[in-house]
C-alpha cells in the first residue's frame, strides 16, 4: 500500500519545489521593480531640483540690477515684467532693501505684500551676521501659503554693497516668489502616470509646520519608494511606486497554473527552471536599459560610469562624458502626440549609436536627455570630432508618418584623465551644467566644461 503513495508523495514534493522556484522568481521580479522604481523617482526627483532651482536664479537677474544701480533700479517695473515669462512659476518678483519689500511686480495682484518684512519674527543683526558676504546663497523657503492666496516658495539672495567706505554693507534682499506646482511644470511628473507610476511630492510647510503635497497623481501612493528632492537647504520628499494592473493579476494566476502543473512531473520542473532562468535575465537587462530606445539608462551610467571611463586608474589616456538634450523635441511631441515623439526619440538614439565609435557608450537617462561615455581618446580635438559628428547626425531630417520634423542637440562635456576621476554625481553635474552652458549660448553646439587633471 506503500506504493500508492509514492505518486501523491511525489506529486506533493514537486509540489513544494515549484512552489519554492515561483516564489524565488517573484522575488527577484520585486527587486527588480524595486529598483526601477527608485531610478524613476530618482529621475523624477533630479528633474524638479533643476526647474525649481532654474525659477530661482531669477533672484540673480534682479541683483544684477541692482548692482548696476548700486542699489537702485529706476525702471525695475519694466525690467521685472520683462523677467517673469522667462521663469516658468513665477509669481512675483521684488526688491527689499534692508529686509522690506519695496517693489514688487506685478503690484495689482501683490499688494498685500508690498512693505512686508521678510525678516520678521526673527533677529535681524543675527541672520545678516550669519550671510557668507563673500558667496551669498539663495535662501529658499516653501511650500506654504502665500500672503498672496495661493501654495508657493520664495527665493531670497542677499545683496551686499561697498557703503562710503568700501566696506561690504547690507542692502537687502532681491526675492523671486514662486507658484505651486505651475513652478515644477517642467519637471512633467505626470509622465510616471503614463510609465505606471503613482507619485506624491510634498515639502514640510515652515509656517504650519506640517508636510504639505506639492503635486500628486490621481491614484494614491502605496508602498512608495522615497527620494530627497534638495533645493538649496530645503528638502522636498517625492514618494513613487508602481501601479496595480491587470498584468499583476495575469501573474499570481499563472503562477497558481504552474505549481498544479509542477506536480505532474519532472518535465514541467525543468520547463519553470528555463523560464525562470530566463526571465530573471530579462528583469536583470531591463532593469539596466532604457524600455523605449534599448539603450543603457540612468541607474547602468550611475552604476558603471567610473569602470566605463577608465578600467584601469594607470591608463594614460582621456575620456569624457558628454550630457546631451535635444532641442525642440517638446514643441514636436506636443504637436503631433506622445507616439510620434516616441519615434523622434528612437531615431535619434540609433543616430547617437551610429555617430558615435564603437567603444563609446550611450545611454537614455530620462526624456529628450543621453549621455555619451566617450572612451580611449588621445586629445581633446578627437573628442570634438565624435561630437560634431553627433551634432550632425542628430540634426538630420526625421520622417513621420504625414511630414518630417527636424531637432538639435545641446551638448556639455567634461573632460578628464584617470587622475582627475572623481565621484559620478560630481561628474554628471557638471556635464548638466556645460549642457546649460550651451543651451544658453545658442543651442545646437557644444560647451566643453573646464578639464579634469
Amino acid at each position: 500500500m506503500l506504493w500508492m503513495l509514492l505518486p501523491l508523495l511525489a506529486s506533493l514534493v514537486f509540489l513544494a519545489f515549484g512552489g519554492f522556484v515561483l516564489s524565488k522568481l517573484n522575488e527577484d521580479a520585486r527587486a527588480v521593480e524595486a529598483a526601477q522604481t527608485s531610478a524613476v523617482a530618482a529621475t523624477f526627483a533630479s528633474a524638479v531640483e533643476r526647474v525649481v532651482s532654474r525659477a530661482l536664479t531669477a533672484t540673480r537677474s534682479l541683483a544684477v540690477m541692482v548692482y548696476q544701480g548700486n542699489g537702485k533700479v529706476d525702471d525695475f517695473e519694466r525690467l521685472a515684467l520683462f523677467l517673469l515669462p522667462m521663469y516658468k512659476g513665477a509669481y512675483a518678483l521684488s526688491l527689499a532693501p534692508d529686509g522690506i519689500i519695496r517693489q514688487i511686480e506685478p503690484l495689482d495682484r501683490n499688494l498685500l505684500v508690498r512693505d512686508h518684512d521678510v525678516l520678521e519674527g526673527q533677529d535681524r543683526e543675527q541672520v545678516i551676521k550669519a550671510i557668507d558676504r563673500d558667496t551669498p546663497v539663495i535662501e529658499f523657503s516653501g511650500p506654504f501659503q502665500l500672503i498672496q492666496g495661493p501654495v508657493g516658495a520664495i527665493g531670497m539672495l542677499p545683496i551686499f554693497l561697498p557703503d562710503a567706505r568700501g566696506a561690504s554693507a547690507f542692502w537687502g534682499y532681491t526675492v523671486v516668489t514662486l507658484v505651486l506646482p505651475d513652478a515644477i511644470e517642467d519637471a512633467n511628473l505626470d509622465a510616471m502616470s503614463l510609465q505606471g507610476y503613482a507619485y506624491e511630492l510634498s515639502g514640510m510647510d515652515p509656517e504650519a509646520g506640517h508636510r504639505r503635497v506639492i503635486a500628486r497623481s490621481t491614484v494614491p501612493v502605496l508602498q512608495p519608494t522615497c527620494k530627497d528632492v534638495s533645493i538649496e537647504r530645503v528638502s522636498w520628499t517625492l514618494c513613487v511606486s508602481p501601479l496595480q494592473t491587470s498584468s499583476s493579476w495575469s501573474r499570481h494566476l499563472f503562477e497558481l497554473v504552474l505549481i498544479v502543473v509542477c506536480s505532474v512531473g519532472v518535465g514541467c520542473l525543468v520547463h519553470a527552471l528555463i523560464v525562470l532562468r530566463r526571465t530573471s535575465r530579462e528583469l536583470e537587462w531591463s532593469a539596466l536599459h532604457d524600455a523605449l530606445t534599448g539603450l543603457p539608462n540612468r541607474r547602468y551610467i550611475y552604476e558603471r560610469l567610473d569602470t566605463l571611463l577608465f578600467p584601469s586608474r594607470s591608463d594614460a589616456s582621456l575620456a569624457a562624458v558628454a550630457y546631451l538634450d535635444l532641442d525642440g523635441f517638446k514643441p514636436i511631441n506636443d504637436a503631433f502626440g506622445h507616439g510620434q515623439g516616441d519615434g523622434v526619440l528612437m531615431t535619434t538614439a540609433q543616430r547617437l549609436t551610429r555617430a558615435s565609435r564603437p567603444n563609446d557608450v550611450v545611454a537614455r537617462i530620462g526624456g529628450d536627455e543621453f549621455v555619451i561615455v566617450l572612451r580611449q581618446l588621445t586629445d581633446e580635438a578627437q573628442c570634438h570630432r565624435v561630437l560634431e559628428r553627433v551634432l550632425k547626425a542628430v540634426s538630420e531630417p526625421i520622417p513621420l508618418t504625414a511630414t518630417e520634423v527636424t531637432v538639435s542637440a545641446s551638448i556639455g562635456v567634461v573632460l578628464m584623465s584617470a587622475d582627475g576621476l572623481t565621484d559620478v554625481e560630481t561628474m554628471m553635474r557638471a556635464a548638466d551644467e556645460a549642457m546649460y552652458q550651451a543651451k544658453a549660448s545658442g543651442k545646437n553646439r557644444i560647451h566643453m566644461a573646464a578639464r579634469r587633471t
